[in-house]
């Protein structure tokens, strides 16, 4: 398949990459595309091993590459290193990623979520992804930084701008620059006023990370709150919009998560699966490995498909089945090994906590009938609108 980005208008559009996914891990499991001169692994297993098989995989060769932030703006950050560096590095931020730390944004998270719902239902009609799924982890993400009320405006606006996407808000090189340069002179002012006035935030605890006496330096500090700002930022609203796709999908599910919230942790885990955020992510072979009994030889790119491995039919029995009880799912939608992603455990206590909220106070919750779902693909799977109505009489009838 030439190319890896495309539009859908229907679920129909969606299923049919999935059905070319089906047809690779059947018949191609291991592809060399010789138009664009790249490996593409599909299944399960052999994912896996790309993503956990540092020694031969590289994840540093993305360092260098053209990226919208400018030549090396993320080259400092965990998701472009390899050992030892990047166990160094993962040591420290791990520190202000601790089960505590996540933990005590749940009341913040919940708030959050309250008032953007207490806008849209105001309203007969939203988009979700605009109105609830942008906003919560960027509000989130905000707070993090301990980025003031008054400038959070400015924070958003800078990533819309980053979002290549989406046609009415994309940007020229030049204004992309001014972006980078506004966004980390801001960033930078954020981390000095921290040193001045420490907080309980995430920012003080990356500046008083210490390992054997080791800590960030200044450079890797902007980084990374640069990386939380955009990468994590993304991931969230694509899990957010993609389950309300999935359970709007399948509304026998969606019941069943509303009568009982407990299983929303799971149902989380069946959407990551089902409707994976993240499609693909790309490697370097450091020397000749085989694969699956072809030799890829030394400085290829290597493509594993964790959409695709989330399908395989050999790890997860009725694969092609949405089933918010499933269990086990060991899925790889927030990667593997030593580069599983450090915020999949913030990720998931936003979906916890959003999605028992929206199902109960938008009771019959529902897909506008006839809008087109728009969404793009590449490395992510991104919904960019989802049309949403629900029961807007018996809401203001219960408001009364």
């Amino acid at each position: 398949m030439a190319g890896f980005k495309f539009s859908a208008q229907s679920l129909d559009e969606i299923q049919e990459r999935y059905d070319w996914f089906a047809e690779m891990r059947a018949n191609h499991p291991v592809w060399y595309d010789e138009q664009l001169h790249m490996w593409h692994v599909f299944r399960y297993d052999d994912v896996q091993q790309v993503l956990t098989d540092y020694a031969h995989f590289s994840n540093e060769q993305q360092a260098g590459t053209s990226n919208p932030l400018g030549e090396g703006a993320l080259s400092r950050t965990l998701v472009l290193m390899d050992p030892p560096r990047h166990r160094q590095y993962r040591n420290l931020v791990t520190q202000a990623f601790t089960p505590r730390a996540v933990a005590r944004l749940a009341p913040r998270i919940e708030e959050i979520t309250q008032e953007l719902l207490d806008q849209a239902r105001t309203h007969e009609t939203i988009d979700f992804v605009k109105e609830i799924a942008f906003l919560l982890p960027a509000t989130v993400i905000a707070d993090l930084l301990g980025v003031p009320a008054s400038d959070r405006e400015v924070f958003r606006s800078w990533t819309r701008a980053f979002d290549s996407d989406n046609p009415q808000e994309r940007i020229n090189r030049v204004q992309m620059q001014d972006h980078r340069t506004n966004m980390m002179g801001y960033i930078a002012q954020l981390v000095a006023d921290h040193r001045r006035s420490p907080k309980e935030d995430i920012v003080t605890d990356l500046i008083n990370a210490e390992i054997d006496g080791e800590r960030l330096n200044e450079d890797d500090l902007l980084s990374f709150c640069l990386l939380l700002l955009l990468a994590g930022h993304e991931t969230t609203v694509n899990l957010l919009a993609n389950t309300i796709l999935c359970l709007t999908n399948y509304p026998d599910a969606m019941e069943q998560l509303r009568n009982d919230p407990g299983l929303a942790p799971s149902a989380t885990e069946e959407v990551l699966r089902y409707l994976s955020p993240v499609w693909n992510i790309f490697r370097l072979t450091r020397s000749e490995v085989e694969l699956r009994g072809q030799k890829v030889p030394a400085h290829q790119v290597v493509i594993p498909w964790m959409v695709s491995a989330n399908r395989d039919e050999r790890q997860f029995p009725n694969a092609d089945v949405f089933d918010i009880r499933r269990d086990p799912n060991r899925h790889v939608a927030f990667g593997h090994g030593i580069h599983f992603c450090i915020g999949a455990p913030l990720a998931r206590l936003e979906s916890k906590i959003a999605l028992p909220m929206i199902l109960q106070q938008l009771p019959g919750l529902q897909r506008v009938p006839d809008a087109p779902i728009v969404a793009n693909t590449g490395i992510v799977f991104a919904i960019k609108k989802l049309l949403i109505t629900w029961d807007y009489q018996q809401e203001m009838v219960g408001a009364r």
